[in-house]
């Protein structure tokens, strides 16, 4: 390790383990899957220091999905800037591309509510004072837009105006061609800090998962096309995400001009992913599932072969934000009394995977 990174990641490495300990691990999520009801899934939460803390002044028994979930967001932010208040430099400057991705899931949560003429799904005051805070917007306005072009004025003297603009101009309907157009600005800025910001084996950590994000983001929106939509290929080409990290330009054409899914399919097969899938998986997975085994996977090498780096900050932030996704799901789950291995199944998807993965 490089004097400098061990110097710079020494006590950030040390709090992010200790952090880790408290991680759910698979056993945890057998357990907790387990449960006969809501009562005893919330007494098995409390088992760990996370969750203590988070439902501490809380009624469980009175709870719903939507305030679970409300919940645990406000208290992954809460932790969130406690671990920004303790770093400086490079962390600290990548936590600012993190906080960024924490506003960017709020926009998206408010324009699909927008979209699908559904009320507020979030009760978003009190994420306002982490939320925007270096933003030129007021949360109170943009929860009260009623409709896109209201939603995207909010945002006028923001830098996500023109990106939303834009596909708002062109006619965009759907979250899918909005949160693509944030997506993809936002992959910009972070394809900047990783060439600008960092050197050596932690840039090429940060790139290996950036790079994966942006050709699954192509995928499943080229797979989405062929399975759903008839989308002129032309129109497709005009919406991809700039980036290319395991996917050649040729291999992006072939999937492109497939005929259908089933064609896709046999384009992928032949790709860097299509040999990482028959690696991580028996039988093939959804691209949804794959993507998420394709990101473990690499957050867990990055973080083994460089601790003392980027690698084991964004580990614990991704595990924990997937931690907290299953939590809500298997709550849900018990609370419309499947049965735990329907859960397991359903939640772990532990049968399809290869016991490495």
């Amino acid at each position: 390790v490089a004097m400098g990174n061990l110097f710079k990641y020494a006590s950030l490495t040390t709090k992010i383990r200790a952090m880790s300990g408290d991680l759910i691990s698979i056993d945890g999520f057998k357990s907790l899957c387990e449960c006969d009801s809501i009562s005893s899934a919330m007494n098995e939460l409390m088992r760990y220091k996370y969750y203590r803390d988070a439902f501490k002044n809380v009624d469980v028994s009175t709870l719903h999905r939507e305030d679970i979930e409300q919940i645990l967001m406000l208290s992954s932010l809460e932790e969130f800037m406690g671990l920004y208040k303790f770093t400086s430099g490079t962390p600290r400057k990548y936590l600012n591309l993190v906080s960024m991705y924490n506003e960017l899931y709020i926009l998206k949560r408010i324009l699909r509510d927008i979209l699908s003429n559904r009320p507020r799904s979030l009760n978003l005051k009190s994420y306002a004072k982490h939320i925007g805070v270096h933003m030129d917007f007021n949360m109170d306005d943009l929860l009260a837009a009623n409709d896109i072009s209201q939603f995207i004025e909010t945002l006028k003297h923001t830098e996500y105006y023109n990106c939303l603009n834009e596909v708002y101009s062109k006619g965009g309907h759907t979250i899918f061609e909005y949160g693509l157009a944030l997506d993809s600005y936002y992959f910009d800025i972070c394809f900047k800090f990783a060439a600008k910001e960092l050197k050596g084996t932690e840039s090429k950590d940060v790139l290996s998962i950036l790079g994966t994000r942006c050709d699954f983001l192509n995928m499943q929106w080229i797979y989405r096309t062929k399975k759903y939509y008839k989308v002129d290929n032309a129109k497709i080409y005009a919406t991809l995400t700039p980036h290319y990290y395991k996917l050649s330009p040729d291999e992006i054409k072939r999937m492109t001009e497939a005929e259908g899914a089933d064609e896709f399919n046999e384009v992928f097969d032949t790709t860097y992913y299509g040999r990482l899938s028959s690696k991580l998986f028996k039988i093939r997975p959804g691209l949804e599932e794959f993507y998420m085994a394709t990101l473990e996977y690499l957050y867990t090498k990055n973080k083994k072969n460089n601790p003392y780096s980027l690698a084991t900050l964004s580990y614990y932030l991704y595990f924990r934000e997937l931690e907290i996704s299953r939590v809500i799901e298997i709550i849900e789950s018990i609370r419309y009394s499947l049965s735990s291995e329907d859960i397991i199944t359903k939640i772990l998807k532990l049968k399809a995977r290869r016991s490495f993965a």
